[in-house]
């Protein structure tokens, strides 16, 4: 099932060379992994941006807004570092 990612530009501040998921179509393509049928609608999803030379690892925090059209919608909160 397809992703959209209703506030990319958002999103796209936050990333960076150095993470394996750098761009907004890498986001996304991941995003599109999710199983929809694990998902309700307000659940928050977190994706890891792996920043290979640190010891803290930046996360994606996403919300599922739902399903319409076929896609799953989805909006950027923020970046998270654990």
């Amino acid at each position: 099932m397809k992703a959209i990612l209703i506030n990319e530009s958002e999103c796209e501040k936050d990333l960076d060379s150095m993470y394996d998921l750098n761009n907004i179509d890498a986001v996304i393509e991941k995003l599109t992994e999710m199983n929809p049928n694990e998902l309700t609608e307000g659940d928050l999803v977190n994706l890891l941006y792996v920043q290979v030379w640190s010891e803290y690892h930046p996360f994606g925090l996403f919300k599922f807004i739902g399903i319409e059209d076929e896609c799953m919608k989805f909006q950027y909160l923020e970046i998270e570092w654990l």
